[in-house]
Protein backbone atom coordinates (compact mmCIF):
# COMPACT_ATOMS: atom_id res chain seq x y z
CA UNK A 1 0.00 0.00 0.00
CA UNK A 2 1.53 3.55 -0.61
CA UNK A 3 1.04 6.11 1.50
CA UNK A 4 -0.06 9.04 -0.12
CA UNK A 5 1.94 12.49 1.11
CA UNK A 6 1.30 14.19 3.84
CA UNK A 7 1.57 18.03 4.84
CA UNK A 8 1.81 19.51 8.03
CA UNK A 9 -0.83 22.14 9.46
CA UNK A 10 0.91 24.99 10.58
CA UNK A 11 -0.62 28.04 12.94
CA UNK A 12 -0.23 31.72 11.36
CA UNK A 13 -0.49 34.42 13.33
CA UNK A 14 -3.84 36.54 12.56
CA UNK A 15 -1.46 39.92 12.73
CA UNK A 16 -0.71 38.09 9.33
CA UNK A 17 -3.90 38.18 8.24
CA UNK A 18 -5.73 40.92 9.56
CA UNK A 19 -3.71 44.29 9.77
CA UNK A 20 -5.82 46.27 12.53
CA UNK A 21 -9.03 45.04 14.23
CA UNK A 22 -11.68 47.72 13.15
CA UNK A 23 -10.71 48.52 9.86
CA UNK A 24 -9.69 44.51 8.82
CA UNK A 25 -11.03 42.02 11.26
CA UNK A 26 -14.41 43.49 11.86
CA UNK A 27 -15.41 44.05 8.28
CA UNK A 28 -14.26 40.20 7.57
CA UNK A 29 -15.93 39.04 10.78
CA UNK A 30 -19.28 40.75 9.18
CA UNK A 31 -18.95 39.51 5.44
CA UNK A 32 -18.28 35.74 6.75
CA UNK A 33 -20.94 35.56 9.60
CA UNK A 34 -21.51 32.02 8.63
CA UNK A 35 -18.47 31.13 10.20
CA UNK A 36 -19.31 32.36 13.40
CA UNK A 37 -23.28 31.15 13.19
CA UNK A 38 -21.71 27.95 12.76
CA UNK A 39 -19.11 28.14 15.48
CA UNK A 40 -21.63 28.98 18.37
CA UNK A 41 -24.80 26.58 16.30
CA UNK A 42 -26.65 29.02 15.53
CA UNK A 43 -28.73 29.48 12.44
CA UNK A 44 -29.76 32.35 10.24
CA UNK A 45 -27.26 34.89 12.08
CA UNK A 46 -28.07 38.28 9.89
CA UNK A 47 -25.98 41.57 10.43
CA UNK A 48 -27.81 44.42 11.74
CA UNK A 49 -24.27 46.60 11.43
CA UNK A 50 -20.66 47.29 12.42
CA UNK A 51 -19.28 49.72 14.74
CA UNK A 52 -22.40 50.12 16.42
CA UNK A 53 -22.86 53.28 18.82
CA UNK A 54 -23.58 52.44 22.45
CA UNK A 55 -23.30 55.78 24.33
CA UNK A 56 -19.79 56.93 24.23
CA UNK A 57 -18.51 53.68 22.48
CA UNK A 58 -18.83 51.22 19.59
CA UNK A 59 -19.80 47.92 19.22
CA UNK A 60 -17.98 45.78 17.11
CA UNK A 61 -20.76 43.60 15.34
CA UNK A 62 -24.59 43.52 15.94
CA UNK A 63 -26.24 40.63 14.42
CA UNK A 64 -29.69 39.56 15.23
CA UNK A 65 -30.60 35.68 15.87
CA UNK A 66 -34.41 35.66 15.49
CA UNK A 67 -35.74 38.18 17.71
CA UNK A 68 -32.97 38.55 19.94
CA UNK A 69 -29.73 40.36 19.57
CA UNK A 70 -26.16 39.24 19.61
CA UNK A 71 -23.10 40.94 19.99
CA UNK A 72 -19.31 40.42 19.33
CA UNK A 73 -16.19 42.17 20.37
CA UNK A 74 -13.23 40.86 18.63
CA UNK A 75 -9.82 41.38 19.93
CA UNK A 76 -6.17 40.54 18.97
CA UNK A 77 -3.47 38.68 21.18
CA UNK A 78 -4.72 37.54 24.85
CA UNK A 79 -8.26 39.00 26.67
CA UNK A 80 -7.75 41.59 29.44
CA UNK A 81 -10.42 43.34 31.18
CA UNK A 82 -10.93 45.99 29.37
CA UNK A 83 -12.36 44.00 26.20
CA UNK A 84 -14.16 41.90 29.17
CA UNK A 85 -15.74 45.35 30.07
CA UNK A 86 -16.47 46.91 27.09
CA UNK A 87 -18.31 43.19 26.18
CA UNK A 88 -20.69 43.35 28.86
CA UNK A 89 -21.49 47.44 28.59
CA UNK A 90 -22.58 46.87 24.56
CA UNK A 91 -24.26 43.77 25.64
CA UNK A 92 -26.08 46.08 28.60
CA UNK A 93 -26.75 48.97 26.11
CA UNK A 94 -27.83 46.83 23.70
CA UNK A 95 -30.60 44.56 25.69
CA UNK A 96 -28.38 41.53 23.90
CA UNK A 97 -29.93 38.69 24.31
CA UNK A 98 -26.20 36.94 23.54
CA UNK A 99 -22.48 38.64 23.91
CA UNK A 100 -19.70 37.15 21.82
CA UNK A 101 -15.90 37.92 23.11
CA UNK A 102 -13.45 36.73 20.11
CA UNK A 103 -9.37 36.52 20.49
CA UNK A 104 -6.59 34.68 20.01
CA UNK A 105 -6.21 33.53 23.58
CA UNK A 106 -8.58 33.63 26.70
CA UNK A 107 -6.43 33.68 29.96
CA UNK A 108 -7.92 32.13 32.94
CA UNK A 109 -9.29 34.85 35.01
CA UNK A 110 -11.66 35.94 31.88
CA UNK A 111 -12.89 32.64 30.96
CA UNK A 112 -13.40 31.85 34.62
CA UNK A 113 -15.51 35.35 34.42
CA UNK A 114 -17.39 34.45 31.14
CA UNK A 115 -18.24 31.15 32.83
CA UNK A 116 -19.51 32.75 36.09
CA UNK A 117 -21.41 35.40 33.59
CA UNK A 118 -23.12 32.29 32.43
CA UNK A 119 -23.87 31.00 35.64
CA UNK A 120 -25.40 34.08 37.49
CA UNK A 121 -27.64 34.67 33.69
CA UNK A 122 -30.68 34.05 33.36
CA UNK A 123 -31.85 31.59 30.40
CA UNK A 124 -32.31 34.51 28.20
CA UNK A 125 -28.96 36.00 28.36
CA UNK A 126 -25.42 33.63 27.52
CA UNK A 127 -21.89 34.34 27.31
CA UNK A 128 -19.09 33.10 24.47
CA UNK A 129 -15.92 32.94 24.10
CA UNK A 130 -14.57 32.33 20.73
CA UNK A 131 -10.62 31.56 19.74
CA UNK A 132 -9.80 32.60 16.30
CA UNK A 133 -7.23 30.85 15.27
CA UNK A 134 -5.66 30.39 11.39
CA UNK A 135 -3.77 27.23 9.95
CA UNK A 136 -2.22 26.47 6.75
CA UNK A 137 -0.50 23.49 4.93
CA UNK A 138 2.73 23.61 3.32
CA UNK A 139 2.14 27.16 1.10
CA UNK A 140 -1.52 26.85 1.04
CA UNK A 141 -3.65 30.42 1.83
CA UNK A 142 -4.05 30.27 5.60
CA UNK A 143 -7.43 28.66 6.83
CA UNK A 144 -9.32 30.77 9.52
CA UNK A 145 -11.51 28.88 12.31
CA UNK A 146 -13.08 29.34 15.54
CA UNK A 147 -12.83 27.19 18.40
CA UNK A 148 -15.37 27.40 21.23
CA UNK A 149 -13.46 28.46 24.74
CA UNK A 150 -16.58 29.40 26.60
CA UNK A 151 -20.12 28.49 25.89
CA UNK A 152 -23.20 28.09 28.42
CA UNK A 153 -23.41 24.73 30.21
CA UNK A 154 -25.14 22.21 28.09
CA UNK A 155 -25.59 24.80 25.26
CA UNK A 156 -25.31 22.13 22.77
CA UNK A 157 -27.33 20.02 24.10
CA UNK A 158 -29.91 23.07 24.36
CA UNK A 159 -29.52 23.85 21.00
CA UNK A 160 -30.25 20.27 19.53
CA UNK A 161 -33.63 20.31 21.67
CA UNK A 162 -34.24 23.78 20.01
CA UNK A 163 -34.11 22.95 16.96
CA UNK A 164 -36.32 20.05 17.70
CA UNK A 165 -39.45 21.63 19.53
CA UNK A 166 -39.14 25.20 20.11
CA UNK A 167 -38.33 25.94 16.64
CA UNK A 168 -40.73 23.59 14.77
CA UNK A 169 -43.15 25.46 17.09
CA UNK A 170 -41.90 28.45 16.34
CA UNK A 171 -41.93 27.98 12.66
CA UNK A 172 -44.78 26.95 12.51
CA UNK A 173 -46.32 30.44 13.59
CA UNK A 174 -44.13 31.63 10.68
CA UNK A 175 -45.64 28.83 8.41
CA UNK A 176 -49.31 30.45 9.27
CA UNK A 177 -48.17 34.09 8.89
CA UNK A 178 -46.65 33.84 5.66
CA UNK A 179 -49.82 31.65 4.52
CA UNK A 180 -51.87 34.17 5.44
CA UNK A 181 -50.13 37.33 3.51
CA UNK A 182 -49.28 35.26 0.67
CA UNK A 183 -53.30 34.43 0.28
CA UNK A 184 -53.71 38.33 0.82
CA UNK A 185 -51.33 39.43 -1.91
CA UNK A 186 -52.83 36.71 -4.04
CA UNK A 187 -56.61 38.31 -3.79
CA UNK A 188 -54.96 41.96 -4.53
CA UNK A 189 -53.38 41.52 -7.69
CA UNK A 190 -52.22 38.68 -9.82
CA UNK A 191 -48.39 40.20 -10.08
CA UNK A 192 -48.16 38.66 -6.64
CA UNK A 193 -49.39 34.98 -7.48
CA UNK A 194 -45.95 33.71 -8.55
CA UNK A 195 -45.32 32.67 -4.85
CA UNK A 196 -47.65 29.54 -3.94
CA UNK A 197 -45.15 28.11 -0.93
CA UNK A 198 -44.73 29.39 2.04
CA UNK A 199 -41.96 29.76 4.21
CA UNK A 200 -41.34 28.10 7.68
CA UNK A 201 -38.78 30.70 7.96
CA UNK A 202 -38.57 34.05 9.82
CA UNK A 203 -38.81 35.78 6.11
CA UNK A 204 -40.26 35.42 3.15
CA UNK A 205 -39.94 36.84 -0.63
CA UNK A 206 -43.28 37.38 -2.17
CA UNK A 207 -42.06 38.92 -5.40
CA UNK A 208 -38.75 38.26 -6.99
CA UNK A 209 -37.81 40.77 -9.74
CA UNK A 210 -34.11 40.18 -10.15
CA UNK A 211 -33.99 38.99 -13.44
CA UNK A 212 -35.61 42.09 -14.42
CA UNK A 213 -34.76 44.82 -12.24
CA UNK A 214 -32.67 43.53 -8.88
CA UNK A 215 -34.78 43.92 -6.57
CA UNK A 216 -36.77 41.05 -4.12
CA UNK A 217 -39.85 42.45 -1.64
CA UNK A 218 -39.39 40.40 1.29
CA UNK A 219 -41.43 40.23 4.66
CA UNK A 220 -38.91 39.33 7.83
CA UNK A 221 -39.10 39.12 11.37
CA UNK A 222 -36.14 40.79 12.62
CA UNK A 223 -35.18 43.69 15.17
CA UNK A 224 -35.43 47.63 14.82
CA UNK A 225 -33.84 49.95 17.33
CA UNK A 226 -33.97 46.97 19.82
CA UNK A 227 -37.19 45.77 19.20
CA UNK A 228 -38.59 43.27 17.84
CA UNK A 229 -40.50 44.02 14.63
CA UNK A 230 -41.73 42.70 11.25
CA UNK A 231 -40.21 44.49 8.43
CA UNK A 232 -41.49 45.02 4.83
CA UNK A 233 -38.21 45.55 2.17
CA UNK A 234 -36.96 45.96 -1.39
CA UNK A 235 -33.54 44.02 -1.12
CA UNK A 236 -31.80 44.88 -4.13
CA UNK A 237 -29.03 42.95 -5.28
CA UNK A 238 -28.30 43.11 -8.93
CA UNK A 239 -24.65 41.83 -8.83
CA UNK A 240 -21.97 43.86 -9.51
CA UNK A 241 -24.26 46.89 -10.65
CA UNK A 242 -26.15 46.69 -6.71
CA UNK A 243 -23.75 49.96 -5.10
CA UNK A 244 -25.10 51.97 -8.09
CA UNK A 245 -28.24 50.48 -8.56
CA UNK A 246 -29.04 52.17 -4.60
CA UNK A 247 -27.14 55.25 -5.02
CA UNK A 248 -29.46 55.89 -8.31
CA UNK A 249 -32.41 55.53 -6.13
CA UNK A 250 -31.31 57.31 -3.31
CA UNK A 251 -30.82 59.88 -5.10
CA UNK A 252 -34.29 59.85 -5.91
CA UNK A 253 -35.56 59.06 -2.67
CA UNK A 254 -37.60 62.29 -1.82
CA UNK A 255 -40.02 61.07 -5.39
CA UNK A 256 -39.86 57.32 -3.60
CA UNK A 257 -41.18 58.42 -0.67
CA UNK A 258 -43.54 60.58 -2.07
CA UNK A 259 -44.97 57.80 -3.70
CA UNK A 260 -44.72 55.63 -0.81
CA UNK A 261 -46.49 57.89 1.64
CA UNK A 262 -43.91 58.13 4.19
CA UNK A 263 -40.36 57.90 4.64
CA UNK A 264 -38.29 55.13 4.33
CA UNK A 265 -35.40 53.59 6.23
CA UNK A 266 -32.60 53.68 3.79
CA UNK A 267 -29.70 50.56 4.11
CA UNK A 268 -26.78 50.17 2.16
CA UNK A 269 -25.86 47.08 4.58
CA UNK A 270 -21.91 47.63 3.53
CA UNK A 271 -19.71 44.54 3.58
CA UNK A 272 -22.89 42.41 2.44
CA UNK A 273 -23.71 42.26 -1.62
CA UNK A 274 -27.29 43.64 -1.23
CA UNK A 275 -28.84 46.69 -0.05
CA UNK A 276 -32.36 47.24 1.61
CA UNK A 277 -35.15 49.99 1.47
CA UNK A 278 -37.11 49.05 4.18
CA UNK A 279 -40.25 49.97 6.61
CA UNK A 280 -41.08 48.32 10.01
CA UNK A 281 -43.96 47.41 12.19
CA UNK A 282 -42.96 47.65 15.56
CA UNK A 283 -42.87 46.32 18.58
CA UNK A 284 -44.14 42.91 17.33
CA UNK A 285 -42.91 39.33 18.44
CA UNK A 286 -44.43 36.20 16.57
CA UNK A 287 -44.17 34.10 19.50
CA UNK A 288 -46.00 37.02 22.15
CA UNK A 289 -48.57 38.43 19.83
CA UNK A 290 -52.30 37.74 20.00
CA UNK A 291 -54.88 37.10 16.92
CA UNK A 292 -55.59 40.85 16.76
CA UNK A 293 -52.37 41.98 16.67
CA UNK A 294 -50.92 39.69 14.39
CA UNK A 295 -54.25 40.29 11.86
CA UNK A 296 -53.36 44.04 11.94
CA UNK A 297 -49.35 42.73 11.10
CA UNK A 298 -50.60 40.88 8.02
CA UNK A 299 -52.98 43.94 7.04
CA UNK A 300 -49.82 46.18 7.74
CA UNK A 301 -47.37 43.86 5.80
CA UNK A 302 -49.89 43.33 2.31
CA UNK A 303 -50.61 47.12 1.88
CA UNK A 304 -46.67 48.32 2.35
CA UNK A 305 -45.10 45.76 -0.11
CA UNK A 306 -47.98 46.55 -2.56
CA UNK A 307 -47.20 50.45 -1.67
CA UNK A 308 -43.30 49.86 -1.76
CA UNK A 309 -43.07 48.35 -5.45
CA UNK A 310 -45.59 51.18 -6.39
CA UNK A 311 -43.24 54.23 -5.61
CA UNK A 312 -40.17 51.43 -6.47
CA UNK A 313 -40.65 49.98 -9.65
CA UNK A 314 -41.70 52.96 -11.41
CA UNK A 315 -38.02 54.27 -11.04
CA UNK A 316 -36.10 50.89 -11.51
CA UNK A 317 -37.77 50.83 -14.65
CA UNK A 318 -36.53 54.37 -15.98
CA UNK A 319 -33.21 53.42 -14.77
CA UNK A 320 -32.38 50.35 -16.49
CA UNK A 321 -33.76 51.80 -19.68
CA UNK A 322 -30.82 54.16 -19.07
CA UNK A 323 -27.70 53.42 -21.80
CA UNK A 324 -25.49 54.21 -18.94
CA UNK A 325 -25.34 55.51 -14.99
CA UNK A 326 -24.14 58.35 -14.06
CA UNK A 327 -20.95 57.90 -11.46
Amino acid sequence: MTVPELGTLEPVPIRDIWQHEANDLTPWLAEHVGLLAEALGMEDLEVEGTEVPVGGYKADLVCSHGESTLVVENMFASTDHDHIGKLITYAAGLDASHAVLVAEEFRPEHRSALNWLNRVSTQDCSFFGLVLEAWRIGGSPPAPRFRVEVQPDDWSRAVRMASAVHVSERNALYLNFWTRVMEDLHRVDEIWRRKRTPQLASWMSFRNDYSTHGVEYVGAFSRHAGNPCLRAEAYLDAGEKTSALYRMLHSRRSEIETAFGEQLDWQPLENKRGSRIAAHFEPLSIVDADDDQLTHARAWLVDTLIRMRTAVHPVLEELWAMEQWPE
